[in-house]
């Protein structure tokens, strides 16, 4: 399973459809996951210690224990990664003793509708995600509003990604 997590609704909803449907011509059983849909709450210690880990967040980080591999679907924020991610993170880390265990050898790609190309944000989720152990494809997926995502190009990346997941 694939999970593939979208971090803003538009333009990068439907990037995360068509990586999806992409995903399903190839036989690979992929699910969205809507962050902002989630609605967790801003994660802070004490908002932890009073009233616990929020459901949504332990059920998330069961799903992503089952999952083989990631997608990370989400635009640029001030040329970072949007809050709806940030937090989404923060609460699956408090989770467990090893909430590394979600990331460690987990097999990632990062896609991004965003108006100024993105880069900023690929390259923090890039960081982030291989110091948390994970394997994060060499080549992104990336749209703007002047340049569409290309079809064949998107076919490659997404065939290398395919190769990894199955090995």
């Amino acid at each position: 399973m694939v999970l593939i997590f979208v971090a803003s609704l538009n333009e990068n909803m439907s990037l995360a459809n068509l990586v999806k449907s992409k995903l399903e011509s190839k036989k690979i059983d992929s699910r969205i996951i809507n962050l902002v849909d989630l609605n967790l709450p801003m994660y802070d210690t004490f908002k932890e210690q009073n009233d616990g880990i929020p459901q949504v967040a332990l059920d998330l980080a069961k799903q992503m224990e089952e999952a083989t591999a990631y997608v990370f679907v989400s635009p640029e924020y001030n040329y970072g990664v949007p809050p709806v991610l940030v937090n989404a993170i923060a609460w699956i880390s408090r989770i467990g003793d090893n909430f590394r265990k979600l990331f460690s050898l987990k097999k990632i790609q990062l896609a991004t509708h965003s108006g100024s190309g993105g880069q900023d944000l690929l390259n923090a989720l890039r960081s982030q995600f291989t110091r948390l152990g994970a394997v994060v494809m060499p080549r992104e997926i990336i749209a703007t509003y002047e340049k569409k995502c290309k079809e064949d190009s998107l076919e490659r990346i997404l065939e290398q990604f395919e190769t990894l997941i199955k090995e």
